[in-house]
């Protein structure tokens, strides 16, 4: 049976669309990279060529997502002292956060670390604890300050019927007739981008700073050819219509006139106008939309922040001729290392039994 992670909620797949789109932790994007990549259909094995991981490294976060679910995606680190407060008083203290002021007959509506420090001793939680520590606490058990939002979810009355004719595409062993997915990066702009690198210390590159921002912006089209792990891609001023029916034209020219391409992409009406609804039936290209509010669906969103990390770090671009032609040479760079690094994965990693040795940090006790 193949090793697959479970379902997502909705939550959850926009959670990790928004970790591989701007995640800045290497370890938790690697992580979100594989847990969405395994639930758009594709297998360990093939994960290794988009991820550049081990199968072992893979199976291993996928089985640890099942179980652990998101709280796996953040790295921890080693223990440090020993606990100042027992798990007994540590929950305590989590319920009372969670709880509602005027259940207990306070007279005020939100909690403060102060109050709850005043609360907390004054019901015999603890003899006493400062604010710090007590934020502490709450941070470990993943409940912080926020703000009260409103509540979303896909109002798409056809959420299963899409969802199950991507996975039909996409979840196939074989290579299937071409299955493609596109969407746009964006928008990016034209100013210096920040990065990280190797610099002798205490001594980083600069960029210069850009106040006015006077160059505008663009946008990159990107294809994914699925079972192939293939990209493609193009740069626009404009993510419109007529720009996207240009650039599915020269998409489909990659492929035989005689044979059908599927392409899935997010529903946005820039993709669904008439003109390009009538191109697609001319020239046999089936159109398959993402369910509303869950574009994470889409296989090509894996690859997005990826491309855009390694093309534009560090870069001052002016022109969408620039833009483009960095990100052009990302996307070749990407197809090439997948395509050799994937093999090399996949002929020695298993040989190597050290790493399967290596217990994941995550499943260590504390």
């Amino acid at each position: 049976m193949v090793l697959r992670v479970r379902d997502l909620t909705l939550e959850e797949g926009q959670k990790l669309r928004h970790i591989v789109r701007h995640g800045q932790n290497a370890i938790e994007f690697k992580r979100a990279q594989i847990v969405l990549a395994s639930y758009q259909g594709n297998t360990p094995p093939r994960i290794t060529i988009i991820a550049l991981a081990s199968e072992d490294y893979i199976r291993g976060v996928i089985r640890a997502f099942n179980e652990h679910g998101m709280a796996m995606l953040q790295p921890k680190w080693g223990p440090g002292r020993p606990p100042k407060f027992t798990d007994d008083q540590r929950k305590a203290l989590v319920d009372l956060a969670l709880s509602r002021p005027r259940d207990l007959e306070l007279p005020y509506a939100q909690w403060s670390l102060s109050r709850l420090r005043e609360q907390a001793v004054k019901r015999g939680i603890v003899e006493s604890i400062s604010e710090e520590w007590l934020r502490v606490i709450l941070h470990e058990d993943e409940v912080s300050h926020q703000s009260i939002r409103t509540w979303k979810t896909s109002p798409d009355p056809l959420f299963e019927e899409k969802k199950r004719k991507i996975d039909q595409l996409t979840r196939k062993r074989h290579n299937p007739p071409v299955v493609l997915s596109a969407d746009e990066i964006g928008p990016i702009q034209l100013i210096p981008h920040g990065g990280e690198g190797w610099f002798p210390q205490k001594i980083p590159a600069r960029i210069p700073a850009e106040y006015e921002r006077k160059f505008g912006t663009v946008y990159y089209f990107l294809t994914l050819n699925v079972f192939h792990q293939r990209l493609f891609g193009r740069v626009y001023r404009t993510k419109h219509a007529a720009n996207w029916l240009e650039y599915l034209k020269d998409v489909r020219a990659e492929y035989p006139t005689d044979q059908w391409v599927n392409l899935i992409w997010d529903g946005a009406s820039n993709h669904w106008t008439a003109a390009i609804r009538q191109w697609a039936k001319a020239n046999k290209v089936r159109l398959f939309s993402t369910p509303t509010h869950a574009s994470h669906l889409n296989p090509v969103e894996c690859h997005a922040g990826d491309l855009q990390k390694l093309a534009m770090a560090g870069e001052t671009h002016t022109t969408p001729e620039a833009v483009g032609e960095v990100l052009a040479s990302a996307v070749r760079y990407r197809n090439e290392e997948r395509q050799a690094r994937g093999k090399r994965f996949r002929d020695t990693v298993r040989k190597d039994h050290r790493r399967r040795a290596k217990m994941p940090i995550w499943l260590r006790p504390r």
